[in-house]
């Protein structure tokens, strides 16, 4: 995904375009060298397009950074860039966004990915921001380790379509009948996986073995029930043994795994949705509940991680002139790699 200058300057601090013109008018392009971190243990991610933005530059730029997916520390410089600071001056905002965005989403997702190894996390947060951070949401899943994405924009990282079957609406459409509008989806969708939204009427174990009845009655495959009951609500399956635990649960998992079981389902999958993450997928696996792969929304845009980008030193007669803000020197990383430009002036 290109980003033209046009719309760097358009996305970018206007105090950056103010300082490149100060320098302009003052005839002012000394080659300086920036240095970029954050301040949390995270999965760096974002890499593959801030390189795309200097890459214009690459005949007067070096850039030396870390690796999308590398585990990074507190103030671990994960870029050095050197360069005419006129060239730099206007990149920063629109850099930094993309490390901030998408390391904070590839770390979320990589600590869900562990807590939930070897079974598949999905990743479905797409409702819960605009659609233009899709396509950077996408690959930071890919780069956290999920197993796929529920929009085409954010599946492209993946070079596969997007995952996902059916939403409470689809059912509400066929009356609340969840066996028929599962039956109409596989009937106008013959070459997918088919997994059933099974918690419409609140009785979730009760609504999947009805579709699997459905589909082997008919000599159909039914892969997977999906799981989403309401925080707000204890679902029949649970209330019919006097257990009052509220929305997905460890419970109400194995209530449904039971039923499926008996109905001669052992093949059916599980996902489990519903305000999961990382904590949580813990929680569900140290009890060893018998999920097969859990689909997480808007836990994976919480928190933040942001960066700093600070010009530590300039050059004289190529001489390196330490200069930085107090508090903010310059720090050797030996794990930085020239990515653009010549290794000898990466320094």
């Amino acid at each position: 995904m290109k980003i033209s200058a046009d719309q760097i300057r358009r996305h970018t601090d206007h105090y950056f375009i103010n300082a490149r013109e100060t320098c302009a008018h003052a005839g002012m392009n000394p080659r300086v060298l920036y240095q970029v971190f954050q301040r949390n243990e995270a999965v760096l991610c974002g890499l593959k397009y801030v390189l795309a933005l200097f890459e214009p530059l690459a005949d007067r730029v070096t850039v030396a950074v870390l690796a999308d997916g590398d585990r990074i520390s507190p103030l671990e410089p994960v870029m050095h860039i050197t360069g005419p600071v006129q060239d730099l001056f206007e990149l920063e905002t629109v850099y930094l966004g993309m490390l901030a965005r998408m390391t904070k989403v590839a770390t979320n997702v990589r600590e869900a990915v562990e807590a939930a190894r070897p079974k598949p996390v999905l990743f479905f947060p797409a409702r819960f921001d605009v659609p233009e951070v899709q396509p950077y949401d996408g690959y930071a899943a890919l780069i956290g380790g999920a197993a796929g994405a529920s929009t085409a924009a954010e599946a492209e990282a993946y070079g596969k379509p997007p995952i996902g079957t059916m939403p409470h609406a689809l059912i509400a459409t066929f009356n609340g009948d969840t066996v028929r509008a599962t039956l109409a989806l596989a009937a106008a969708c013959p070459g997918q996986e088919m997994w059933a939204l099974v918690d419409f009427a609140n009785d979730s174990a009760a609504t999947a073995v009805a579709c699997f009845k459905a589909f082997r009655e008919r000599g159909l495959k039914l892969a997977g029930v999906r799981l989403d009951t309401s925080q707000d609500l204890v679902d029949e399956s649970l209330n019919r043994r006097g257990i009052k635990e509220y929305g997905v649960t460890i419970a109400l998992v194995a209530e449904v795994r039971r039923a499926l079981n008996e109905a001669g389902g052992e093949a059916v999958k599980i996902c489990a949705s519903g305000g999961f993450h990382a904590g949580r997928i813990r929680e569900f696996e140290h009890a060893g509940a018998p999920v097969d792969v859990y689909a997480v929304g808007e836990r994976f845009f919480r928190g933040s991680n942001p960066f700093t980008s600070d010009v530590v030193a300039y050059y004289e007669n190529d001489r390196r002139v330490m200069c930085a803000k107090v508090g903010r020197a310059f720090r050797e990383n030996p794990r930085l790699k020239v990515v653009i430009g010549r290794a000898e002036a990466a320094g």
